[in-house]
């Protein structure tokens, strides 16, 4: 039967297609993917849509023990081939045959959902598969099963086809579904109005439940609506969007167990609010750099931080979050969070009081990421001086030894050191204020100060509002490119 893409989603044509070309790829055995991501974004309303308009069986494991997940599994098996009783599973090996069974006459897509649950009681689930995947097995042989394994736990989900893992080799699709960009979060959240667009990313960022369930559909309509939606949807205590990053890192394997969580959340903490480098963050969470180590690499695995290259210098990578509301709710929610629960907190005087720091703590940063993946996606090669090899923040240390933070530096890759690269741009972000000459003029002197690598280095100033002077002197160059929010949203 022919599928459609549901007209209740946005974005995920390039993944339906994927899925389908894997459904309907015309092998003549059983086949294996995986699909998996970040919690919210959308993978079992993907799947769930696929496998209804398909015929395909779908199931969503639960935590609990093995026995517990054998006995639904049947009634959900016993069910869906309309047996008056459900479907006795002895084992394990017992329910992946029968999951096969399911395609003996046709290309049959079946999910196994929240699969790193099952893996917890079932540590050798995955061994299993991969016996009954054996090249010359006749379950495998005879079955047209499409069988795809989803879950959300990026430490778990990441590792199942690399190295030595039982299923590496396997698997016939590897879909990753990532939250949206900026761009995309746009068409999501229905907002026209570019300002409001770009503030209810940086607290949201592209995850479709958030914008959806978890606050009820209601997003600002505009500017003048969105104070009432950040207090009503995400700093009210009864919002889902309060405790959502505490409960995500409950139930994330690399975190969940920590024996000191309260480390993992300060050195969340500290990078939410400035603390990139790993000197100035074990400094912040007062550990030794050796000790935060593996809190770092945790937090990295479960991608609650995201490691970023320096593109022209060797040094240690900088660490920043992951997603926009792991900044919104350490640099504020958690600062604030015995005001906030206070019974009758009255949320709208906190939400004033805490607007200077949401600009320049949340927004700021939140824009200078969005100018570098602008620069890295977006911009066209005449842009940014040629292919964007490479792009990052870096800190440079100007003559009078004063360290000046560069957010976009766009380097080619000509050179093995980071240090050798050319430097094709540079730029600064600044969401908050009105970019001037002034600005101009200090982009101008941190390119004098990187040298003879950045002497015909394209200067990126990126800006809501820009000083008519200002524009009149870019009018008159080619070396300067100004990147208003509508050439964010729209423009190359």
């Amino acid at each position: 039967m022919p599928l459609h893409y549901p007209k209740d989603m946005v974005g995920r044509q390039v993944e339906w297609a994927r899925l389908i070309e894997f459904i309907a790829s015309g092998e003549g055995a059983a086949s294996l993917g995986v699909v998996w991501g970040r919690r919210r974004v959308g993978k079992s309303f993907l799947l769930e849509s696929l496998a209804e308009q398909s015929g395909g069986f779908y199931y969503a494991a639960v935590r609990g023990s093995s026995a517990e997940a054998l006995r639904e599994l049947g009634e959900r098996l016993g069910a869906y081939q309309g047996l008056s009783v459900p479907l006795a599973l002895a084992d394990w090996d017992s329910g992946v045959e029968a999951l096969l069974a399911l395609g003996r006459d046709r290309d049959t897509l079946v999910v196994l959902d929240e699969f790193p649950y099952l893996l917890e009681h079932t540590p050798t689930l995955d061994s299993i598969i991969q016996r009954a995947f054996g090249a010359r097995l006749p379950t495998r042989a005879s079955s047209r099963t499409r069988l795809i394994l989803c879950g959300s736990a990026m430490t778990v989900m990441s590792r199942l086809l690399v190295g030595t893992a039982p299923l590496r080799g396997r698997a016939g699709l590897d879909l990753r579904v990532s939250p949206f960009d900026f761009r995309m979060a746009r068409q999501l959240h229905d907002i026209d109005e570019l300002k409001t667009a770009f503030r209810t990313y940086a607290v949201i960022g592209g995850v479709a439940a958030y914008a959806r369930e978890m606050s009820g559909s209601d997003l600002p309509s505009g500017a003048n609506d969105f104070d009432r939606w950040i207090c009503r949807r995400v700093l009210s205590p009864a919002a889902p969007l309060f405790n959502e990053v505490a409960l995500l890192l409950s139930e994330d394997a690399a975190t969940a167990k920590a024996r000191k969580i309260n480390l993992y959340h300060a050195t969340l903490a500290g990078v939410a609010t400035g603390h990139h480098a790993h000197g100035s963050l074990a400094s912040y969470v007062q550990i030794a750099g050796a000790s935060l180590a593996p809190i770092v690499e945790a937090l990295a695995s479960a991608e609650f931080i995201s490691r970023v290259q320096d593109p022209i210098r060797d040094k240690r990578p900088t660490y920043h979050p992951a997603d926009p509301i792991m900044r919104f709710h350490y640099a504020l929610i958690r600062r604030h969070h015995t005001r906030l629960s206070r019974h009758h907190a009255d949320t709208e005087r906190i939400w004033q009081h805490l607007l200077p720091t949401f600009d320049s703590q949340v927004v700021g940063p939140c824009f200078a990421e969005a100018a570098r993946y602008w620069s890295t996606h977006f911009a066209k090669p005449a842009t940014v001086g040629g292919h964007p090899d490479h792009v990052g923040p870096t800190t440079l240390v100007m003559e009078d030894g004063i360290e000046r933070q560069l957010d976009v530096v766009v380097s080619a890759d000509d050179a093995d050191a980071p240090s050798e690269r050319t430097i094709l741009a540079i730029g600064e972000a600044k969401a908050g204020e009105r970019i001037t000459e002034g600005h101009l003029h200090r982009l101008e002197g941190s390119r004098t100060a990187l040298g003879h690598r950045a002497d015909a280095a394209k200067l990126l100033l990126f800006g809501a509002e820009f000083a008519p002077r200002l524009r009149a002197a870019a009018a008159k160059r080619t070396d300067i490119e100004l990147v208003d929010l509508k050439r964010l949203y729209e423009g190359q």
